[in-house]
């Protein structure tokens, strides 16, 4: 197949899941076939996550999409991804432009739009190596840690300061840390009490993720081949195409293989090399501040977005000293700048593409990665020495403690950036005593780490189930790490369980009640899909959530910001859910209804929990099965059943080790889960395993669009064939493009 563009043939073979294995004479062509195929199998979803980046998805999406839109203008996307693209080396460049040329190839030979696409009647304009820069920015900085201050902010002028305090940390139980272990220390948020009052009239709320990733590292001291293992899922929104799409890349400067994010070249987040593997997972580092703008000062343009059957909107976008103002007017009252590290200075993280796939060893990938800027992320890796290294990578601003608290007042010097954290001083650990590096997005270093990083950290479950089973294994092997992915059992519901026994005195039941006792009493606290035990519990934690958030005083914080982005919005019970395990645990009742204790409350939503399931499931208890309700219904962003993936019933919550949350309060299906698994075996490559969750191709008439669905349901993988043998015995179809 002839193509324009290459400097010499680009071989791509095809395994049995379509995945491509592409083989090129030089750096230039591997990233041009990567463009090729990434187009050839994701066509829609490029053309529509780069409308998304330039606040032009209203086009397509109708009104529906005007608020993310209005959101993505103003962040001026488009114009920090030229100033990111400008600032990138020439070789940087040089790795956007092949790409981008193999996209464009593929769109010069295509003839028949795919179905997202020819629903819209859509043709794509030509791909720019800006467009890569664009769409990496828009998945991270429109939900990034901005938001979680956004919310404080608001539910301290609710609720007041010192109880927003006294909430933030009723969740996080001693947590092992990933630096120095095995150290425990408590998060101690420390946060400026200053008034938040003001900040109301400028923001509405905005909800933190109930989600999170995994990955860890093992030494080869505590493996059976003597050499590590890394292991891990990233957990993000539930989308179909996933974000995600595996890949090989061979040429003479490297052969890599992983997870590459849809859009960019090479394997930023998950993958190997010859001899280095690697993995993230979210630091929750504090890199994006909001400031309360009470003057005009303000630069401003005019942006005009189309809408999709209706006129045309005009937006005025500003930009203060701070940063972008992304919600309210400064010329008419208070408003809210945006300060963020890659909305700030041109950022040169794509910088690290090309490099880390050449990188011989954890200690030069590890100095690869000191260009790398947002997000801020735990980086887990080993090479084939036997070295196991942990780092922080990322930059994070340093300046107020209370700049992390919530929206902080602008004009005033207390509250600048006063540069950055060194790279040299961010935490890090070679080849810990342990021989375990375990990262779940929980707290990183303790009390004696002299810089400020966050405190925005998931609660300890994950992390401290995935220490309890590495720590029992002994001579690890892939068989061991893929036992460890598909870990359901809930600590969480430990802490329940007992709780609603005691409360509903179920240990001497009525009839109705005998069996749902001896179902909770039997129970292994595993969110099997067939567990009837985990419906009863989470049935009932969901309406002590509702319950809670029912409140009056909670009243101002139903409703999102009216320009808010479609999608970041999630109910105060999703908030209240993930702060309810250390209330109950605590004896808390300061955010129960005055006069009530915990027995009570739970009391009577283990009786709604029952009616519900009866209700919704039928009156056969046997039928009351987590999968029944916790089911996986991926939407294309279009909302165009014909193409989605079927539907399917999972277990886990977001609290396990193998995820899944919901929104707590409305209903149980699937928001979030892990969008990808991997196992990196460094002794043996081609014994590496993978799997994601619907498939390589985002076109739903074609063969690879879900062929891994059932696979990532069961929790299996399938094979990462890798050396030239395994390829070429695991090849289906090639394709051989040339000049």
């Amino acid at each position: 197949m002839q193509v324009t563009g290459l400097e010499s043939e680009v071989v791509i073979r095809r395994d049995q899941w379509g995945i491509p294995h592409i083989a090129a004479n030089s750096s230039s062509d591997a990233f041009f076939g990567q463009g090729f195929a990434q187009a050839e199998d994701r066509l829609g979803q490029l053309e529509f996550d780069r409308r998304r980046a330039y606040g032009q998805w209203a086009q397509l999406a109708g009104a529906e999409a005007l608020d993310f839109d209005r959101f993505a203008r103003r962040c001026s996307l488009r114009l920090t991804a030229q100033n990111e693209y400008s600032a990138l080396s020439s070789e940087a460049q040089e790795v956007l432009i092949s790409f981008s040329a193999g996209i464009n190839a593929y769109l010069n030979l295509r003839r028949d739009l795919p179905p997202d696409l020819a629903l819209t009647k859509t043709t794509p304009d030509p791909w720019s190596p800006e467009d890569c820069c664009a769409v990496f920015l828009v998945r991270h900085v429109v939900f990034a840690n901005w938001q979680k201050k956004l919310w404080r902010g608001r539910l301290a002028a609710v609720l007041g300061s010192e109880l927003v305090a006294h909430l933030q940390g009723a969740d996080l139980r001693d947590i092992p840390l990933i630096v120095s272990p095995p150290e425990f220390a408590r998060l101690d948020p420390n946060p400026d009490q200053q008034p938040l009052n003001e900040v109301l009239a400028a923001m509405a709320h905005l909800a933190q993720a109930a989600t999170g990733s995994n990955a860890w590292a093992l030494h080869g001291s505590r493996t059976e081949s003597g050499l590590p293992l890394i292991a891990g899922d990233p957990h993000r929104a539930l989308e179909t195409p996933s974000v995600y799409y595996q890949c090989h890349l061979t040429c003479p400067e490297f052969d890599a293989i992983g997870l590459s994010f849809v859009g960019v070249p090479g394997f930023p987040h998950f993958g190997h090399s010859q001899r280095v593997a690697w993995a993230i997972t979210n630091a929750n580092g504090d890199y994006q501040d909001l400031y309360v703008e009470d003057t005009p000062l303000a630069s401003s343009r005019t942006e005009v977005i189309e809408v999709k059957g209706e006129s045309p909107v005009s937006i005025e976008c500003y930009e203060t000293p701070r940063g972008v103002v992304v919600f309210g007017d400064p010329l008419m009252g208070p408003s809210l700048a945006l300060r963020s590290t890659a909305l700030v200075d041109a950022s040169s993280g794509l910088e690290v593409l090309a490099p880390m796939l050449r990188a011989q060893s954890v200690s030069e990938l590890d100095d690869v990665m000191r260009n790398w800027v947002d997000p801020v992320n735990n980086l887990v890796s080993a090479d084939v020495s036997g070295d196991i290294s942990y780092r922080t990578v990322g930059k994070i601003p340093v300046r107020n403690r209370a700049n992390s608290w919530g929206p902080v007042p602008a004009n005033n010097l207390e509250y600048e950036w006063q540069g950055e954290i060194a790279f040299d001083e961010m935490p890090h650990a070679l080849n810990p005593e342990s021989g375990l590096i375990v990262t779940a997005n929980q707290k990183i270093v303790g009390p004696d780490y002299p810089h400020f990083l966050g405190f925005d950290y998931s609660g300890p479950d994950r992390a401290q189930r995935l220490h309890d089973r590495l720590d029992d294994i002994q001579r690890a092997t892939v068989a061991d790490m893929e036992s460890v992915l598909t870990d359901r059992v809930s600590l969480a519901a430990k802490i329940w369980v007992p709780a609603i026994l005691a409360a509903t005195a179920l240990d001497n039941p009525d009839d109705e009640y005998r069996e749902l006792s001896e179902i909770l009493n039997s129970w292994d606290y595993s969110m099997d899909p067939d567990s009837i035990a985990a419906s009863l519990y989470l049935v009932t934690r969901d309406f002590v959530s509702q319950r809670l958030a029912n409140q009056e005083i909670f009243d101002p914080l139903r409703r999102p910001y009216f320009e808010e982005p479609r999608g970041s919005f999630q109910p105060v019970s999703l908030r209240i859910w993930s702060l309810s395990t250390g209330l109950l645990a605590g004896n808390d009742e300061s955010l129960l209804f005055s006069g009530e204790s915990w027995p009570d409350l739970l009391r009577d939503c283990f009786s709604q929990a029952v009616e519900y399931l009866r209700s919704d499931l039928g009156p056969n208890t046997d039928e009351w099965r987590w999968g029944s309700l916790h089911q996986c219904r991926a939407r294309h962003p279009l909302n165009r059943p014909e193409l989605d993936p079927p539907v399917v019933g999972v277990g886990g919550e977001w609290d396990t080790v193998m995820s899944a949350s919901h929104p707590a309060g409305y209903g149980f299906a699937v928001t979030s889960t892990s969008v990808a698994r991997y196992i990196f075996d460094v002794a043996n490559w081609d014994n590496s395993r993978w799997v994601v969750p619907f498939g390589v191709s985002g076109d739903p008439t074609r063969e690879h669009f879900s062929d891994q669905q059932d696979i990532w349901v069961k929790g299996d993988l399938v094979a990462m064939p890798y050396s030239p043998e395994a390829v070429s015995e695991a090849t289906v179809t090639t394709v051989v493009l040339t000049p």
